[in-house]
């Protein structure tokens, strides 16, 4: 399934770079519970969020592997999804969040492995300097780079699909997701 994952994105965000394909491969591992610094904070921050999101008829979720979505901010009014809600579900996820080191390595192996294959949107080259500098860090929790920022304007949460609402939910099962 992540190769399914990656290479959806990569045809869907052409713009990609390797710092976003390892944030997409951590937040199917991990989650996005590292958003979470206190509940207060994280709600008040998720309301600023939302309301400086433009609001659109677009898919709600976007399938990331591992029983994981991401909760597109712009779609929450077209879909009857309350930012207050949508947070409450988020630290209850986020809570509930597991993954491990070796998990994520693999992950990683498998984006060098589609690198190597032309498959991704970047060289190897590219890929394998990131990779480096990711690694020494101890594999953090990272952020988009500034030109999938600019060309993609990404605002959602992740958060485990059993932790969505049943209607949300059924989006999942009536295939009306972003792949």
């Amino acid at each position: 399934m992540p190769k399914d994952i990656l290479l959806a994105h990569a045809r869907k965000y052409p713009l990609i770079q390797p710092r976003d394909a390892v944030k997409l491969l951590y937040q199917s591992e991990f989650g996005g519970g590292h958003l979470i610094r206190d509940e207060k904070t994280c709600l008040a921050f998720l309301q600023q969020e939302y309301d400086a999101t433009a609001q659109s008829n677009t898919p709600l979720l976007e399938e990331i592997g591992s029983g994981m979505v991401r909760v597109q901010l712009s779609a929450l009014d077209a879909h009857g999804y309350a930012p207050q809600q949508l947070g409450q579900d988020f630290i209850r996820s986020a809570a509930a969040a597991c993954g491990s080191m070796a998990g994520l390595q693999q992950k990683l192996q498998l984006l060098e492995e589609l690198t190597a294959l032309g498959q991704m949107p970047f060289s190897v080259r590219e890929l394998a300097c990131y990779l480096d500098e990711y690694r020494q860090a101890g594999y953090p929790a990272v952020s988009h780079s500034e030109t999938y920022r600019s060309a993609y304007h990404p605002a959602y949460r992740v958060m485990r699909a059993c932790y969505l609402p049943e209607r949300i939910q059924d989006l999942l099962q009536n295939s009306k997701i972003v792949r």
